[in-house]
């Protein structure tokens, strides 16, 4: 095994760096505050200046930026992190980043219109897609795949 990897991994404790993927779910907490303020819009339109507000970071940007005391390990294990679970966490973390663009600018038109029932599903639709995409955030840094379900499905028979 690498000797990196293994300094890596012998530094995890107290982290949220899971030691198999050496990814961190701490960054999808980034994309817990405009899903948070999706579930609040309905009652406080006004809140969606907060999500206009919201910029998209990466990985490495988020970690640089959070004041973890994890935050440099953090950004050293993404670098010794199986390149395939890197690039998943990547393009899923775009997907997150631009479905909530799509968000913002669809209800603030809707709200424009004042159609306050197509606004407040919206937001309820959006919110709980969002937060299905953070889930299969999670699952990607716990190393769980749709292929390795399978291998463990059609070891079975």
């Amino acid at each position: 095994m690498d000797n990196r990897i293994d300094h890596i991994r012998n530094r995890l404790a107290g982290t949220t760096i899971d030691p198999a993927s050496l990814l961190s779910t701490d960054y999808f907490n980034h994309f817990n505050e405009p899903i948070m303020l999706l579930g609040m819009l309905p009652d406080m339109p006004e809140m969606l200046d907060d999500i206009d507000g919201w910029q998209f970071v990466t990985y490495c940007e988020h970690f640089t930026h959070s004041g973890l005391g994890f935050a440099q390990l953090a950004i050293e294990a993404y670098d010794a992190a199986p390149p395939d679970l890197r690039k998943r966490l990547d393009k899923l973390a775009a997907q997150i980043g631009m479905l909530i663009v799509e968000t913002r600018v669809r209800l603030r038109f809707v709200l424009e219109d004042g159609n306050m029932d197509k606004f407040r599903d919206i937001c309820e639709l959006h919110a709980l897609e969002l937060q299905g995409m953070v889930d299969d955030g999670g699952a990607i840094v716990h190393g769980y795949t749709a292929s390795a379900d399978q291998e463990a499905i059609d070891a079975m028979f």
